[in-house]
């Protein structure tokens, strides 16, 4: 069900068959250049295929112009509202803006911001939220996914009415149940690519699971060109997090994996630490590997021989397997170690 019209925001194709892409949003201010830079950078290092950036106001135009020079190269999306003369002005420093439904007034806002987007060739996001529906819609007694996608609908006959069409759409609750069926309807009813994701989803916890839930059956079904996972966390867990949903449906490359046991009397050693603890250091191995931290002999031994490494806890301290062989005896912390200097000598894990 992925869309077969596609927009293309700076060097990223989304729809039209284009692999799913991760998106994701700074935290800083805008007029922090050298902070945002760094921040755009380093979620592009970490996997994040488009960035956005709130732009607050008209002064912060020039920041922007500054972010662009100091990210040439990263997809990045403006996110407006309010007042749609900060659109047409950010344009030339942008590879896609977003504007909202509920926050776009003016009859001529839409002919003004046209202008700017053809003039520059990027696409526009149209980006409905539950929290800032138009308001004849917010006392609408419909369920929330037709307001949704109505929301979105009337700013894209606006947009079609002044010849543009190169659009992406997102309707988004805070709720996993009516974020899926709103992008369930807005896949049905729009042929424009989708942006898909849980909005305001909570903390790096609740958050997680609720946007796992609705991303997991959305893009399970097809429905969805690209995801952000909106937390109340550090930037970088929300990249992390949607590429480990993308990975584990089968639609990005495979990542590095720790699989670890619940832990319970029998375990040998604190298997929640050690796991924890190679989790960090091995989302940086140059291939995806596959990493048993188990705390006994009665699931060790199996996984030792499915996993690549596995570090497996044992009577007089804990014992190192590859691909099932045992390597080495000794204490966790030693046979951490050695994983991590073998990794290092051997990338092929």
């Amino acid at each position: 069900m992925s869309s077969r019209l596609f927009v293309r925001v700076g060097n990223v194709t989304i729809g039209g068959g284009a692999p799913v892409s991760v998106q994701g949003m700074t935290r800083t201010r805008t007029r922090d250049v050298s902070g945002t830079a760094a921040q755009v950078r380093m979620l592009a290092a970490h996997g994040c295929d488009i960035v956005r950036v709130s732009v607050p106001s008209l002064d912060d135009i020039p920041a922007m112009a500054a972010l662009r020079h100091e990210t040439a190269g990263i997809p990045l999306v403006a996110d407006v509202h309010y007042d749609h003369r900060i659109a047409v002005a950010v344009s030339p420093y942008v590879d896609k803006i977003r504007l909202n439904p509920g926050t776009l007034h003016g009859d001529n806002s839409v002919a003004d911001v046209v202008a700017a987007l053809k003039e520059y060739g990027i696409p526009l996001r149209i980006g409905a939220n539950a929290g800032s529906l138009p308001p004849t819609l917010r006392k609408d007694p419909r369920p929330l996914a037709e307001r949704l996608c109505d929301a979105a609908e009337n700013l894209v006959e606006r947009f079609a009415a002044h010849g543009f069409d190169d659009l992406v759409i997102a309707v988004k609750a805070s709720d996993a149940r009516e974020t899926i069926d709103a992008s369930r309807l807005a896949a049905r009813r729009f042929g424009h690519p989708l942006h898909v994701g849980v909005t305001e989803s909570g903390t790096a916890h609740g958050g997680t699971v609720r946007s796992a839930v609705a991303l997991g059956v959305l893009l399970a079904e097809g429905v969805g060109d690209t995801i952000r996972v909106s937390l109340a966390a550090d930037p970088l867990e929300e990249v992390r997090i949607g590429r480990e949903i993308l990975a584990a449906l089968g639609l990005a490359a495979p990542m590095s994996r720790v699989i670890a046991c619940p832990t319970c009397s029998r375990s040998r050693m604190d298997v929640v630490t050690m796991a924890n603890r190679i989790e960090v250091w091995a989302e940086s191995l140059p291939r995806p590997t596959r990493i048993a931290v188990m705390g006994c002999e009665v699931n060790g031994p199996g996984e030792a021989g499915d996993a690549d490494w596995a570090l497996v806890g044992t009577a007089t301290g804990a014992a190192l397997y590859r691909h099932g062989s045992l390597l080495a005896r000794g204490s966790a912390d030693e046979l951490e170690v050695r994983l991590r200097t073998d990794l290092g000598k051997d990338p092929t894990g």
